[in-house]
């Protein structure tokens, strides 16, 4: 009898039979991308981090510029006939508002973190960030600066702690009755 029934194989090549991947390869191949998505998720969080950090620091600069920038509006409409009552926790002055200078009294206060700015019928109020602590008016008559005033002083300043302690960006808003309001830092 001969070999009908029998099929022969074709002859396999050196590169056929290693069609796949032995198991010390496809350790290797984990591992390394093991690594590397760690060090992607290491920058990724690390990203994450700062951007909160920078978010942060943008609110509280946000929040503190629209205060100081508000104080001094409301300071360059002050005269020198404007009647004035200030201590550390806030002030009440009379600025003049609208080309026929209609008088409106303004008060500022501070009330643990949040200053609210009251002006005829209008109330605003403004949330400091979290950690600033300490808000506080002080008052320039003559060369001095006094914690609290019966006349109109020749510059108002807000001082405000940061959480580490140190004065946050204390400004004078300086002021010439009678002449519109300019403003700068105190001399430290």
């Amino acid at each position: 009898m001969g070999r009908a029934g029998a099929t022969v194989m074709p002859p396999t090549s050196v590169t056929s039979r290693q069609g796949g991947f032995t198991l010390l390869e496809l350790i290797v191949g984990l591992t390394v991308g093991a690594i590397l998505l760690s060090a992607i998720y290491t920058t990724f969080v690390g990203v994450s981090q700062t951007q909160r950090r920078v978010e942060s620091v943008l609110d509280r600069t946000a929040t503190w510029r629209f205060v100081t920038e508000t104080l001094r509006l409301d300071l360059a409409r002050v005269k020198r006939t404007s009647a004035f009552k200030g201590n550390v926790e806030g002030f009440e002055v009379e600025f003049f508002q609208g080309i026929e200078e209609t008088p409106v009294t303004v008060h500022y206060v501070w009330e643990d973190a949040r200053l609210t700015r009251t002006a005829g019928e209008a109330i605003l109020a403004v949330e400091m960030p979290e950690g600033f602590q300490q808000p506080a008016f002080s008052y320039r008559s003559d060369l001095n600066w006094v914690d609290s005033a019966d006349t109109l002083p020749r510059a108002v300043e807000l001082r405000i702690a940061t959480p580490r302690g140190a004065l946050s960006r204390a400004f004078a808003l300086e002021f010439d009755a009678g002449v519109k309001s300019a403003s700068g830092e105190r001399p430290g």
